[in-house]
This record gives C-alpha cells, structure tokens and sequence, in this order.
C-alpha cells in the first residue's frame, strides 16, 4: 500500500503553543479534551460508576461499550482541524500517556480504481492501531470527512463511494468492538451531508460557529495584547468586523487581516494599531460559508 499517516507524537510544546493561542472556543476544547479523557480513562469511569453507584447502573453499558467517535463540524476557519491536530497534547499531560496523533492523507480516495477507497480506508486504520501499542493511545484524524461519509442515499452516491463508506463505518465498529486504545475525529463543513449511519455512531457531535460579539471581543484582545489598544478601540473593532450577512471567521480575523497589518506595519516602521487593522479589513471580505 502507498497510504502513508501523517504521525506525530504529542504531548509536543508546538502543538501546546498552538492549543493555547486557540482563542474563544474554550466551550469546544473542554468538549472535545472530556470526551476523550472519559474515552482512555477507564480507571477514572469505573471508580465514578463503584462510587456512585456500586458499580449496578444499567446505562453504564453505553459508556463502556460507546463507538470511540467524535464529529466536529461547522463552518470554515472556525478552529475544528487545528483542535483536532492539537488536543492530543493536553490529553497527554492530563493522562500522563503518550499519545500519537494520525492524520489520513489528502489523497485517501486514491487514484479511483476498483476497491481502492476500500483498501485504503482499511489500511488507515490498519496503520494507526498497529502503532498504539501497550499504554499509548492514538488519535485518527479524517478531515474532511465528506468526502468518505456521503450520504449513501444521493444521487451521485458512486458504488465505489458507497463501498467505501460501508468499510469506513466497519473499521469504525470495529475499534470500538476491539476496545484498541484509538479514537477517531471526522472533521466536516456539512454535517448534513454526512450518512445517517455515521452520524448516529458519533459519541459526540461538537458544533463550531463564527465569531459572535463576544468572541471577536477575545480575539481582538488577544491579536494587541501589549499594544497600547483601549478598551474603546476593541468596542470600536468589534462594532467595525459585525455583518449582517456572511461574518468574518476566526482565521480571517487572525490570519488574513491581522497578519497582513502586522507586515504592514513592520514594512512601514510603524505600530501595529487600530487604525491600520481598519484599514486592512477593508481590503479583506469574509471566506464563503460552507455548511
């Protein structure tokens, strides 16, 4: 096969840098980080259900014998693939585990011959719980998952894709009928795309938006943390980026205007500030939604 993961090792203090300067989503990162706690942790479950409830709760089967999937879905550039590649690092520490974190690679459909998605679906999986082994853990990344989880109703559903999704939702029942120490993360901009059997395996679906008032409010304290920026700009920055039709995403405030004013203002010796963050945004048009 000539599938290659992407792998890295966390816990890493790149991807630590970059969880902590994800900025106002903590809702959706002490999500994600508590599920998959409650996933590897079953020393943490099991002592909750014998405390609790002397270990007799009926329902506690589901969390036991729960399918390890998480979906994160939304809209563009509000920070789903950058948790995903980053929260395997404050896993770690909080488990006191290594944890490998795989991503499948932008060519997973392969090159549309007979069987390939299938075989290189299976061979992901394949992969990623060969190299968990004894206390590690393991993160699978699918991002963009629409492109393997359509729908089987469509229309244009092709029978390789529709083959492809039926071996994609067996490796899914199988890491959790295995109990391998793997999760698995489908990232997708259309949820509603995504077949129904897929869905209902997700053990949580995680919702990312665009930045509300108080959100941009973070975001522009964080963007001129040691600036000499008032109180009154950020009102005035967060009353200047509100769109009554498509907003402004996180990566569009952070790495497309603030950026730019950044090199401006080192290529002009001048300070970073306000008036030419404004003066940017002008020039910069939110990305189209896509959900």
């Amino acid at each position: 096969m000539d599938l290659q993961l992407n792998e890295v090792r966390h816990p890493n203090p790149v991807a630590q840098h970059s969880y902590d300067n994800l900025i106002a989503i903590d809702e959706q990162k002490a999500a994600l980080l508590n599920t998959l706690h409650l996933f590897f942790d079953a020393d943490k479950v099991n002592k909750w259900h014998k405390k609790h409830h002397h270990s007799k709760l009926a329902f506690f089967e589901n969390i036991v014998s729960g399918t390890p999937l998480i979906i994160l879905q939304g809209d563009v550039g509000c920070g789903k693939t950058a948790l995903a590649h980053t929260i395997a690092t404050p896993l770690g520490k909080l488990l006191d585990k290594r944890v490998f974190c795989f991503e499948t690679p932008s060519n997973i459909r392969g090159a549309g011959r007979v069987g390939e998605i299938s075989n290189r679906i299976t061979e992901a999986f394949t992969q990623a719980k060969s190299k968990v082994k004894g206390h590690d853990i393991g993160i699978l990344i699918i991002d963009e998952a629409d492109d393997l989880a359509t729908d089987r109703e469509q229309n244009q559903a092709h029978h390789e894709d529709r083959a492809g999704l039926n071996v994609l939702i067996k490796q899914i029942d199988t890491v959790g009928r295995e109990k391998s120490n793997l999760a698995v993360i489908l990232i997708t901009n259309r949820l509603k795309v995504l077949d129904p059997a897929v869905v209902r395996r997700a053990t949580q679906i995680i919702s990312f938006e665009r930045p509300d008032k108080e959100a941009r409010k973070e975001v522009f304290k964080y963007i001129f943390t040691g600036s000499d920026i008032s109180g009154k700009d950020i009102d005035e920055l967060v009353k200047a980026t509100e769109r009554k039709d498509t907003a402004y995403s996180f990566s569009d405030l952070i790495q497309k205007v603030a950026k730019q004013a950044l090199f401006k203002a080192i290529e002009d010796d001048k300070s970073f500030d306000k008036n030419l963050y404004l003066k940017i945004m002008e020039k910069v048009q939110p990305s189209p939604s896509i959900k």
